[in-house]
């Protein structure tokens, strides 16, 4: 067993507060982060405070990053910490033998 890896996956996530008020609807959050996102019908985000797992914390900073109003505030651990994570991850699973994707 990989007590490293298991002790990643265990980490808490991050919590999401969107500010709809300042949303105008160009639905880059959902774009970049759809299992993140949820726009209504009008393509406006559609939360308003959210937990999001630490499987999903890379995109939920990621998503609320191209948000070109700033409607999204991520509250936790900061973006680098989430793609330090994921290298992490990365890393533990593959093998010797295996290429690895450079830009990771």
């Amino acid at each position: 067993m990989n007590h490293q890896r298991d002790s990643l996956q265990d980490e808490p996530g991050v919590r999401v507060k969107a500010h709809p008020g300042l949303c105008l609807g160009y639905g880059n959050c959902h774009r970049f982060a759809p299992d993140v996102y949820e726009l209504d019908d009008e393509g406006m985000i559609d939360v308003h405070l959210l937990e999001v797992p630490s499987s999903l914390a890379l995109q939920a900073w990621i998503g609320a990053t191209v948000c070109p109003e700033r409607a999204i505030t991520v509250i936790g651990p900061a973006e680098e910490h989430w793609r330090q994570r994921q290298r992490a991850e990365s890393a533990a699973t593959n093998t010797p033998n295996e290429k690895r994707d450079p830009s990771l």
